[in-house]
C-alpha cells in the first residue's frame, strides 16, 4: 500500500539526516576515543552499496513523478482566457523535477540491487537504513500497477507530489554529507534537483494535502483461512472470513437465498451475544438481520440456474453451526466483534453487486402467475399456470428498494490512516534540521 510503502521511505530517510559522523558509523576515523573497526577497502564497498540503495530511491520518485504526471496540475496554473475550453494539464514545477530526476538516474553508474542484496539485512546500521529504504522503493513499484495513478483527485496528486519533493530533497541532502565516503558517487547536477524539489514541495503547499491517498496502491490478496474450525468465536469468524472470498464467485438463485438464510441467522445471534458487550453493534447486527428477512422473501420467487456458489453455501452454514454450538457463557471479544463488523460491511456490498449483477444480465429470473390453468395436469384442482420473466422486465421495485438503501452500506469518505500527518512532518523537520554549532564541519 501506498501509506506503507511511503512511511518506511520517510522514517528511514528522516532517521538518516538526523545522523552525523558517517565515516564513524562506518567503522572509520572520527574520534579519538573510538577505534577503526573497517578497512578503507570495506567502507568503499559500503558506500558503493549505498548508492545502488539511493538509486532505487531514485528510480522510485521518477517513476512516482511520471504516474501522477498526467493528472497534476500546478496550483500557480493560470486559468484559461476562453471558459468554454478545456485547460491543458500544466504540472508546473513537476515536469522540471521528473528531468531532474531522469539525468541523475542516467548519469548514475551504479546498478540497482539485486533481490539477494534487499532481502539480506546489513550488520552495519546506517547502511541497513539505506536497504530498508530501497525495499520499500522496491515494494513501492506494485502500487503504480494496482491502480495508485487512477482516479485521484486534484489534492491527492499533489500530495503524492509533495511527497516525491520531499523526499528528492532528502536525498540531496544526504548527497551532500556523504560526500567524503569513499566509494560515494554524487548526485549528477544535485544543485538543480534540489532546487526542482524544493520548487514542487512549495506548489504543492498552497493547498491542503489530502492524505487519504495513502489507503490507495497494490494490497496483498486475501486468503482463504484452511485447517479445522478455530476455538469459540473465532471459528465463527473464520467461517464467515471464507464466506467472504467464496462470493466472490457468482452464485446461483438457489444458493444467493441459503447465503442470505445464513447471515439473517448469524446476524441475530451474534446480536444477541454482542448485547452485553457493544449494545451499538448488537442493534445493528439486528436491523442487519430483519433486512436480510425481508430480502429472502423477495427473493422467493427469484429463479435461475446460472452460477455456483456451492462453497459459499457451505461456508455459511458452517458459520451458523458454529455460532448455535458455542455455550451461553462464552467470552465475547471486542476486537473479534469488530472484525465481524467489517465482514458485514464487505459481504453486504458483494451480495448487492450480485443481484445488481443478475438483473442486469437477465441471470435471475422472477415467477410470476399468468391468468390460466395448466391443462391435463391430473390434479382434481387445476394449478395456476407460471413462467418465469427476466427481473429486469418484471419491475421489481421492492428488491431494487432493498438493495440500494438497505442492503448497500452508505459510502463513507475514506479515512487517513493514523501517523500519515506526522510521517511527512518528521521528514521535513529532519531536513531543515541541522547540527549543533560546535559539530560544524565534522558531519562526514
Amino acid at each position: 500500500m501506498y501509506g506503507e510503502n511511503g512511511g518506511r521511505l520517510r522514517a528511514e530517510l528522516a532517521q538518516l539526516l538526523r545522523q552525523h559522523r558517517i565515516q564513524q558509523r562506518l567503522g572509520g576515523a572520527g574520534s579519538h576515543t573510538m577505534p577503526v573497526t573497517t578497512s578503507p577497502a570495506q567502507r568503499t564497498e559500503f558506500g558503493r552499496q549505498m548508492n545502488r540503495f539511493r538509486l532505487s530511491a531514485l528510480v522510485w520518485c521518477r517513476q512516482t513523478a511520471v504516474a501522477v504526471g498526467p493528472f497534476a496540475t500546478s496550483n500557480l496554473a493560470k486559468p484559461p482566457a476562453n471558459p468554454f475550453r478545456t485547460p491543458k494539464p500544466d504540472p508546473g514545477p513537476l515536469a522540471a523535477l521528473h528531468q531532474a530526476l531522469d539525468e541523475a538516474a542516467a548519469a548514475s553508474t551504479a546498478r540497482l540491487p539485486h533481490l539477494e542484496e534487499l532481502t539480506t539485512p546489513h550488520d552495519v546500521p546506517i547502511v541497513e537504513s539505506w536497504r530498508q529504504i530501497a525495499r520499500a522503493a522496491a515494494l513501492g513499484e506494485h502500487d503504480f500497477g494496482a491502480g495508485l495513478n487512477d482516479s485521484l483527485t486534484a489534492q491527492q496528486c499533489q500530495t503524492v507530489v509533495a511527497d516525491v519533493a520531499a523526499i528528492t530533497q532528502a536525498l540531496v541532502t544526504l548527497d551532500r554529507r556523504y560526500l567524503r565516503i569513499p566509494g560515494w558517487e554524487s548526485l549528477a547536477n544535485a544543485p538543480r534537483l534540489g532546487w526542482a524539489a524544493l520548487a514542487c514541495a512549495l506548489d504543492s503547499s498552497l493547498e491542503p494535502p489530502d492524505y487519504s491517498v495513502d489507503l490507495r496502491g497494490w494490497r496483498p490478496p486475501t486468503k482463504l483461512i484452511k485447517g479445522p474450525a478455530r476455538p469459540g468465536l473465532v471459528g465463527v469468524l473464520q467461517a464467515e472470513h471464507n464466506l467472504v472470498l467464496r462470493m466472490r464467485s457468482f452464485p446461483s438463485a438457489i444458493n444467493l437465498r441459503l447465503v442470505v438464510d445464513s447471515q439473517k441467522l448469524l446476524s441475530a445471534g451474534l446480536a444477541r451475544l454482542a448485547a452485553p458487550v457493544d449494545r451499538r453493534l448488537a442493534d445493528k447486527w439486528l436491523t442487519r438481520a430483519t433486512t436480510y428477512a425481508t430480502l429472502q422473501r423477495e427473493l422467493r420467487d427469484v429463479g435461475g440456474r446460472l452460477g455456483t456458489g456451492g462453497p459459499a453455501v457451505l461456508e455459511g452454514a458452517n458459520a451458523v453451526s458454529r455460532l448455535n454450538a458455542l455455550p451461553a457463557d462464552t467470552s465475547v471479544d471486542p476486537r473479534v466483534l469488530h472484525g465481524f463488523d467489517v465482514l458485514f460491511t464487505s459481504l453486504d456490498t458483494r451480495i448487492a453487486d450480485v443481484i445488481e449483477q443478475g438483473i442486469s444480465r437477465d441471470a435471475y429470473f422472477l415467477r410470476v402467475k399468468v391468468s390460466r390453468v395448466v391443462e391435463n395436469s391430473g390434479q382434481m384442482v387445476a394449478p395456476t399456470q407460471e413462467r418465469f420473466m427476466p427481473l429486469a422486465d418484471a419491475q421489481h421495485p421492492a428488491l431494487d428498494e432493498l438493495v440500494r438503501s438497505k442492503l448497500r452500506p452508505a459510502p463513507e469518505a475514506p479515512t487517513p490512516p493514523t501517523g500519515a500527518a506526522r510521517s511527512r512532518a518528521e521528514l521535513h523537520a529532519a531536513i531543515v534540521h541541522s547540527p549543533d554549532k560546535r559539530n560544524h564541519g565534522l558531519s562526514a
